[in-house]
């Protein structure tokens, strides 16, 4: 019976250690599905929120090594393939962002929840900003700013409300590291 639950614990722990990796690129996952999914008001079409983009932000300013600069360029990839966009658009625009935002994370994290906005907002202004210069290069015609400009700003005023989900989910994956590494004899 001990034989039993040592094994149980130990398939538990590795569950844990699974969460807590895959769940930042999952969640990001999740936001790109919701992101693709078309909304219509009135018949027009409403520029959804880039819900990958709050996820890399989030993850990159709380537990940078779980969302990894591979991690951030397979989800603008698959952006790419879904939307139709030119491959590597949104890698290239999640990177620059990216780049920016963890080696420049200590000006944002720890100061207060206003400052993070405004470095959420940064984070949504370099994005917008490489996505236009690139699929201007890319594509060779111009962007639609009124539209990049909405999703823009829909990100931004969006990222509250999916911040306070993902500090849940970081709670979540931290308590089953804890467990995977109380398991294993580790100190945190």
């Amino acid at each position: 019976m001990s034989q039993g639950v040592t094994r149980l614990s130990s398939v538990a722990a590795q569950v844990g250690l699974v969460a807590w990796i895959g769940v930042p690129t999952l969640a990001s996952l999740i936001g790109l599905l919701i992101y693709v999914a078309p909304i219509h008001m009135f018949g027009v079409s409403i520029p959804m929120p880039l819900f990958p983009l709050m996820a890399i932000f989030f993850w990159a300013m709380a537990r940078p090594q779980l969302m990894p600069p591979f991690v951030v360029f397979a989800i603008g990839l698959i952006q790419d393939l879904i939307t139709g966009g030119p491959l590597g658009l949104w890698s290239f625009s999640y990177l620059c962002a990216y780049t920016i935002m963890t080696t420049q994370s200590d000006a944002f994290s720890g100061r207060g929840a206003g400052m993070l906005w405004a470095g959420f907002g940064l984070m949504v202004l370099l994005t917008m900003l490489a996505a236009a210069l690139a699929g201007m290069m890319v594509m060779g015609t111009k962007i639609d700013g009124y539209h990049l400009l909405a999703q823009g700003a829909s990100t931004f005023l969006v990222y509250p409300l999916a911040g306070r989900l993902y500090g849940r989910l970081q709670q979540t994956t931290q308590q089953a590291r804890r467990m995977y590494d109380i398991h294993h004899g580790l100190t945190l």
